[in-house]
């Protein structure tokens, strides 16, 4: 804590009652010298919401686009601080504040005669103020207040803050901009909530859209936006994502209206198609998907002979034949039959099909990852609700007829494996004398081809260890690598986690953040890793659940299915229980025999084989890299990069864009077909051995005297060695300050 606060909250205690604005007010009167950020502080200290900070990167923002010697007109102010930023460049402002105190501290925070604040009601001053005119017309007012009000004799209801910019409007300057903070709902385009057809008709037309995605605000986990408005119409939407490292770029190519690679960057949308930024994201990650696996456009219109919502009165649908319930509100499975129902019907459209489309296809397809994908670009409003209009509209995307029939035989025969392998395992637990004749059936199913094939999607620092495993005929051998395995995948879990945190995580919630203990992870143990795993899963568990858009800016990602798989519950019991293994061995010492190392391989076998269950083919969608010699191009980083993935050692060379430039010291994650690579802390490190000079993958163990401990798990030449890193020094003693901050 600053001394400012401190000299503040030493003040509170004088105080018999206050108000927080009443109290920042004190404080100023008595030359406390605070700043917007020791302001937002005390807010969030006292856990209030009247008052919502504005981002850094919407200063710096304006900073860049705001011209010299301007009129400037805020109709909803607080403390000032929308236009702090850009107050050397204001010839006169005018703030409305609908407290006295608010215009108090706005006063004193801005120190300057120029800025005239008025107190009122806002609706009621910018009336007064019909013979003005601004060259800039901006503010965060407040979002979801109802209200009712009249323009050109007629009556409409929607949001003040939509009210409060339509009537703010009327004192723009010809050649001037609005520039204000809102939600999702400001792009409504039809009903009585719709404010942009009154803009319209009031000659201000949308501009830009700058998505300010969750995490941007200090105190809420929403998206919103930074909407610019003037009295030019244009074709098409400039819409764009604002991060600190991409202003400049955004900026300049908005002002040229030029289009970029990547969305963050820039995109030009029809006026009319664009909703919300989140949809247009899952549009555009449709649309790769489609086209990397060839499918085909299908309107639902086309393959629907109804589509139903359950009836209100009864509450049942009428049952039909090659029919496929969905979803209309969460993610749970979409199913083909009324029985399979997990929630009440009203929950659910029912889509009747055509006889020539199968609902045995078309129901496992909504439950892909693209058809997840579809689902969510389709849903609107807080809890994600689709409506009847927006499935009616929607198209489906599907291989050849042909295609889709070999895959529901794909899965007949999945079927069939999967009632044989129960049939094993029922008469194994229940006849268990005849295991001679189960293992004969079980090596029918040809178990070892899939295993490899899977250890080859891996990134390569576990793909190694559990090749070793695999090449290997020994059972104490392949039991102990198995034990490295564990120790490995742990630790990798939490060390991607952490480096999410680390980069994305700054303006979570206390309760979304797991305090790790610095001391403990200077002396790392597979205790130490699965402990801290655990309780970063859980935190992160519950962020996926209350902001899920959030949760994927955090890694860096646009799909879910990384983020459950490294949040799993049960992937975090496999890895305590083979902890307790491995504790449990070690414990009791002595000469291990041949046939306890095979039932000790046998316990931990089936392990890796329930772990598996659980990451799946997850890691397919990702790239571990190692960047090389890489230039900017086109507003990219085009890269030259190793893709650390599967067992071997040469790895395969790819060039790669990017939106960052890389460091060739550090890896990083990259989700395919994405921009946004994710940095991976140097708790993993890819080098030379200090021995051989080769080239293999290390894992951080511990900081002793000498310097940092690094071990290999499959590099037998040179195992264990110590290296000089600084840098993993100072991110412990960072995590360090990071706890004593969370405290304060």
């Amino acid at each position: 804590m600053n001394n400012n606060l401190e000299e503040l909250y030493h003040l509170r205690k004088s105080l018999d009652s206050y108000t927080l604005d009443e109290l920042i007010l004190r404080g100023l009167e008595q030359e406390i010298d605070l700043t917007f950020d020791d302001i937002d502080a005390v807010y969030k200290n006292h856990g209030e919401t009247g008052y919502v900070a504005i981002p850094n990167v919407v200063g710096d923002f304006m900073e860049e686009v705001v011209t010299e010697d301007i009129n400037v007109l805020v109709p909803w102010n607080v403390y000032g601080d929308f236009i702090d930023r850009i107050s050397k460049k204001i010839e006169k402002s005018i703030l409305i504040s609908a407290k006295a105190t608010f215009s108090d501290v706005t006063k004193l925070m801005l120190k300057d005669d120029k800025h005239h604040v008025c107190v009122g009601e806002p609706i009621n001053v910018l009336g007064k103020l019909h013979d003005s005119k601004f060259n800039l017309i901006c503010g965060f007012p407040p979002m979801g207040m109802r209200t009712n009000f009249e323009k050109n004799n007629q009556s409409f209801k929607g949001e003040f803050s939509h009210q409060l910019i339509l009537k703010s409007s009327d004192l723009l300057e010809k050649n001037g901009k609005m520039l204000f903070i809102v939600n999702h709902n400001f792009f409504n385009k039809s009903g009585n909530n719709a404010v942009l057809p009154l803009l319209e008709n009031n000659g201000i037309y949308l501009d830009a859209a700058f998505y300010l995605p969750p995490g941007t605000h200090s105190n809420t986990g929403i998206g919103t936006y930074l909407v610019a408005l003037s009295h030019i119409k244009y074709k098409s939407l400039f819409v764009s994502e604002l991060k600190a490292e991409n202003i400049e770029e955004v900026i300049t190519n908005w002002k040229s209206r030029k289009k970029s690679k990547i969305l963050q960057k820039g995109k030009l949308v029809g006026q009319e198609s664009f909703f919300s930024y989140e949809r247009l994201e899952k549009e555009i990650e449709i649309k790769k998907f489609v086209e990397k696996y060839n499918l085909t456009e299908v309107p639902i219109k086309d393959i629907a002979v109804e589509i139903n919502n359950a009836p209100k009165k009864i509450g049942l649908f009428k049952e039909q034949a090659n029919t496929v319930y969905l979803p209309n509100i969460g993610m749970s499975d979409a199913v083909d039959n009324l029985n399979e129902l997990k929630n009440t019907p009203q929950n659910y459209f029912q889509i009747v099909l055509k006889e020539n489309v199968s609902s045995s296809y078309l129901v496992k397809w909504f439950n892909t990852e693209l058809g997840i994908l579809l689902r969510e670009s389709l849903m609107s409003g807080h809890i994600g609700h689709i409506n009847k209009s927006a499935i009616t509209n929607a198209n489906v995307y599907l291989p050849e007829k042909n295609i889709q029939q070999e895959i529901l035989n794909i899965q007949s025969k999945v079927d069939e494996f999967r009632n044989e392998l129960l049939s094993i395992e029922s008469r194994a637990w229940n006849h268990p004398n005849g295991y001679e004749k189960l293992n004969k059936r079980l090596e029918k199913l040809n178990r070892e081809d899939g295993f490899s094939e899977w250890l080859e999607t891996l990134p390569f620092p576990l793909a190694s260890i559990l090749y070793k495993y695999f090449a290997t005929t020994d059972f104490s051998s392949k039991k102990e690598y198995l034990l490295h395995f564990f120790e490995a995948f742990a630790q990798f879990q939490v060390v991607l986690l952490m480096s999410a945190y680390s980069k994305n995580g700054k303006n979570l919630e206390k309760k979304y953040i797991y305090e790790i203990d610095a001391n403990k992870l200077s002396r790392a143990t597979f205790g130490t890793w699965v402990h801290i795993g655990q309780n970063m899963a859980s935190k992160l568990r519950q962020l996926l659940n209350d902001l899920p858009e959030q949760t994927l800016r955090l890694f860096q990602h646009k799909r879910k299915i990384f983020i459950e798989m490294i949040s799993s519950k049960q992937i975090y019991n496999i890895l305590d229980k083979t902890k307790g293994y491995r504790n449990n061995w070690k414990g009791h010492g002595g000469v291990e025999s041949k046939i306890e190392a095979k039932n000790r391989l046998i316990l931990l076998e089936n392990e890796l084989h329930s772990l598996r269950k659980f990451i799946g083919d997850t890691y397919e969608n990702y790239l571990l890299i190692q960047p090389g010699l890489g230039h900017f191009s086109s507003g990219l980083y085009n890269c030259n990069c190793k893709l650390l993935k599967g067992s071997r050692s040469t790895f395969r060379e790819e060039n790669i864009e990017v939106s960052i430039g890389l460091d060739i010291e550090n890896l990083y994650l990259l989700e395919k077909s994405s921009y946004e690579p994710l940095e991976i802390l140097p708790f993993i490190k890819l080098m030379p051995s200090p021995s051989t000079q080769v080239n293999a993958c290390y894992f951080y163990n511990r900081i002793d005297n000498d310097g940092v401990r690094m071990v290999s798990y499959y590099f037998d030449q040179d195992a264990d060695v110590t290296i000089q890193d600084g840098s993993i020094k100072t991110i412990l003693d960072n995590i360090s300050s990071i706890n004593e901050m969370l405290k304060d």
